[in-house]
This record gives C-alpha cells, sequence and structure tokens, in this order.
C-alpha cells in the first residue's frame, strides 16, 4: 500500500484528541472562573471552587491550567480580543464620524451586555477602564490597538469641528470611564433595565459629554 493508502500513525490521532480535550476543558474552566470571579472577585475566589464549578477534579485543573493568575489573564486576553474585534466591524457598520463613533460605543457596551459574568468580574476586581488591562502580564499592546480606534475618531472628529479640542488619548479615557460608570450601575441596580434604554442612555450621556452643540440631537438621517 502507498503512503498515500495507509491509515493515519495512532500516536498523531491521540496528540491531536488530547490537545482537542485539553482545548475544551479549558473553554470549560475559562466560563466556570467567569461565574466563580463574578460571585466573589478574584482575590477571593479559589481553584477547588473553579473546579467544582466546572465539574471537573482539581488534578485535571491544574492539568490545563497553570494557577488562578494564568486564568485571570487568559480570560481577559480572550475577551478583550473579542471585544476590539466586535468594535473593528462597528466602525464599518455605518459612515460619518459621530455614527461610527456612537456604533462603537453602542456594539462595545453591548459586548458586555451580552456577557453578563464578565461585566460582574471586571466590576469586582475593581480596576478602571481608562487604565489599559488589569493585571501586569496582560499584552498592554492589546488595550492601545482597541483605544486606537475611538482615538482616530476623536481626532477626526475634532478637526470637523464636531467634538470639543481637547487632547483624544484623554477623551477616550473619558469615554471609557463613562462606560465604565453606566454598566457598573446597571450591575448595581440589578442588570433590571432594558438594554435598548441602557444604550439610549449611554449614547445621549456621550453627546453631551464630548460633542460642541452637547444639546443637540442627533442628525435626523443618521
Amino acid at each position: 500500500m502507498t503512503s498515500a493508502g495507509r491509515a493515519p500513525s495512532p500516536a498523531p490521532l491521540r496528540t491531536r484528541l488530547r490537545e482537542e480535550r485539553t482545548a475544551v476543558y479549558r473553554q470549560v474552566v475559562a466560563q466556570a472562573a467567569e461565574r466563580v470571579f463574578a460571585e466573589k472577585g478574584t482575590s477571593r475566589s479559589h481553584m477547588r471552587e473553579i473546579a467544582a464549578e466546572a465539574g471537573i477534579s482539581l488534578g485535571t485543573l491544574y492539568g490545563v491550567i497553570d494557577g488562578k493568575e494564568s486564568l485571570f489573564v487568559g480570560i481577559h486576553q480572550t475577551r478583550m480580543q473579542e471585544f476590539f474585534a466586535c468594535i473593528r466591524a462597528a466602525t464599518e457598520s455605518c459612515d460619518g464620524t459621530l455614527d461610527r463613533h456612537v456604533a462603537v460605543l453602542r456594539f462595545g457596551a453591548q459586548y458586555f451586555l451580552d456577557r453578563p459574568d464578565f461585566l460582574r468580574m471586571c466590576c469586582r476586581d475593581g480596576y478602571s477602564w481608562s487604565n489599559r488591562l488589569p493585571a501586569p502580564s496582560t499584552d498592554r499592546d492589546l488595550w492601545d490597538e482597541g483605544a486606537s480606534i475611538p482615538r482616530g475618531l476623536f481626532e477626526q472628529g475634532i478637526a470637523e469641528g464636531l467634538y470639543v479640542d481637547d487632547d483624544a488619548d484623554l477623551l477616550v479615557r473619558k469615554m471609557l470611564a463613562l462606560k465604565q460608570v453606566e454598566l457598573t450601575y446597571w450591575v448595581d441596580q440589578g442588570m433590571k433595565m432594558p438594554h435598548a434604554e441602557l444604550l439610549d442612555r449611554l449614547e445621549q450621556q456621550f453627546i453631551r459629554s464630548f460633542c460642541r452643540d452637547g444639546d443637540a440631537s442627533r442628525p435626523a438621517d443618521s
């Protein structure tokens, strides 16, 4: 039989199955950790609680995760990569600086609303969203990459006379702080406000805070 007709070697097959099983375990563990971190905060959570939530043994948990810090950082890296892909897509969803910026704001907030465990986890850990990612070992370039999107929109809007004339980096940080306050308040109030109402409220806050004519409504065709 030629090499093209031979059955796959058992060793590579076992390796592939082991890698796939490990990937599934990691996903299950990450989801469980989000729930535990959301309930207790990262510092007060224990690996045995995460293992129990995931329905696996502590030994299996340590077989796929180095430790709590590694798990925490991995969750944030994965979520932030998803988040930044979301807001990049938002910039392509419409035309015009303000419409694109509002889309970034709304899509970005909706990302967190659709993942309440991750949002609660972020709120409990108490770090500032305007001050990059929450762990020293996390890739800080990821935050800079994501921040470059609203920064570019602020710079364009300032040049167009749409936004207040201020440092674009400072405006990005203020925008992130505004979003954090609104989403944290939503969590504190029991997450009862309908998403659409919260997003409308956030959009109005954005326009009042950053547009030169902060009381003006958006154009009718926007």
